[in-house]
């Protein structure tokens, strides 16, 4: 009896770097798309918060700071990402103030990105059904 069929280590071994591919294109999405979502709601007048918005995976960071940045949020595994905004006034514009109504762009940027995320889900599984061949 051949043992052909016992390719759990080619799996196991595919797992973690198919994992970090999927996190760091699908908060690379999410940024995007929260960006685009910032200069859709007409919410660039200096363009710092848009500027600001960054994704931080376990391959690196797009984060710029500033002088009115909150600091960066780092994850703490390399199968977890952050998306993030910057801008120290960000969250009034995302949920508004007793004086300004809302106007989300964090929210809807990244329910755009659920079609990303289900993407890198796709490739993940191919990638480990083919490592399991």
């Amino acid at each position: 009896m051949s043992n052909s069929f016992n390719n759990w280590s080619n799996i196991a071994n595919e797992l973690i770097p198919a994992c970090e591919e999927a996190v760091t294109t699908t908060a690379q999405a999410g940024a995007k798309h929260v960006q685009e979502q910032i200069t859709a709601n007409n919410q660039v007048i200096t363009g710092f918060m848009r500027d600001s918005v960054y994704a931080s995976t376990p391959q690196g960071s797009d984060y710029t700071g500033g002088d009115k940045a909150l600091p960066e949020e780092k994850p703490t595994s390399n199968t977890e990402a952050i998306v993030g905004v910057a801008a120290n006034y960000s969250v009034f514009n995302e949920m508004g103030t007793v004086h300004m109504p809302p106007k989300p762009f964090f929210s809807p940027g990244l329910d755009v990105t659920q079609s990303d995320f289900d993407t890198a889900l796709e490739t993940l599984a191919k990638r480990l059904e083919d490592a399991g061949k």
